[in-house]
């Protein structure tokens, strides 16, 4: 797994489709930064450690193109044939599946967590840094944050490891957390009234602005988040296994 992880780091290192996602990603969360500082005031400032958080828990286009960063490394495999010498060099395919949500997920979590900084200090600068009321709340909300950039980057790979193509693998990413409301739309055009809310990641998701003390919010979340991370990963095994590489 650590070399497999070593390879992808490496990869990266010479991908200019990585660097040119790393460029969004830093453009998307200044304009996010700019807006965020632009509409505080002295009546409402944003306190450093605040910014810092909602940054690191935000994020959620920078989100996106990282899943199309891991799309186009694995649909990049298949049509180079790198996917094939793997699998005939004895490489695990679960292990391969595994280094690739790890390795993306990290680097996405190293950009926001810079990201997160650069905007406290700005904000930390004109309104002061401020305390953590509920450092269990926020502890709390970045491993939420940490599983649902995980299951996210899992539903692009898995998706892409099915068609094999990254434009196809990103929208089906992207529909899958969905899933539930359209299902819950499709279902009241013909009259039938459901309520899937304790299956929709949106729900459970926390935010800053409501931290408190009470933390009986975040067993649903993790409940939630690592349901679906843990289905796509077996999706996607189940893909490799069964899947003939050409």
């Amino acid at each position: 797994m650590k070399n497999l992880i070593r390879g992808h780091i490496y990869q990266l290192k010479k991908d200019n489709f990585f660097f040119g996602c790393l460029a969004l990603s830093c453009v998307s969360l200044f304009v996010s930064i700019r807006l965020s500082l632009s509409l505080a005031f002295a009546d409402a400032p944003v306190m450093g450690i605040e910014e810092l958080f909602n940054t690191f828990l935000g994020g959620d286009i920078a989100l996106y193109i990282f899943m199309l960063l891991t799309a186009n490394i694995v649909a990049e495999a298949y049509r180079s044939g790198v996917m094939k010498n793997i699998v005939g060099r004895g490489i695990g395919k679960k292990p391969y599946y595994l280094s690739i949500v790890l390795t993306i997920s990290a680097a996405y979590v190293l950009v926001m967590l810079m990201g997160g900084i650069v905007a406290g200090v700005l904000a930390g600068s004109k309104f002061g840094m401020g305390t953590i009321s509920y450092p269990g709340y926020y502890a709390l909300s970045v491993v939420a944050r940490i599983l649902f950039v995980m299951a996210h980057i899992s539903f692009a790979l898995t998706a892409t490891i099915y068609t094999r193509n990254a434009i196809t693998g990103v929208i089906i990413g992207l529909a899958i957390p969905n899933i539930p409301k359209i299902l819950e739309m499709v279902l009241g055009f013909l009259r039938i009234q459901i309520d899937l809310d304790f299956i929709k990641i949106s729900t459970h998701m926390p935010s800053v602005y409501a931290a408190s003390n009470d933390l009986s919010s975040f067993l649903p979340c993790f409940v939630v988040l690592i349901g679906y991370l843990l289905l796509s990963i077996v999706v996607g095994f189940w893909l490799l296994k069964h899947q003939d590489i050409k």
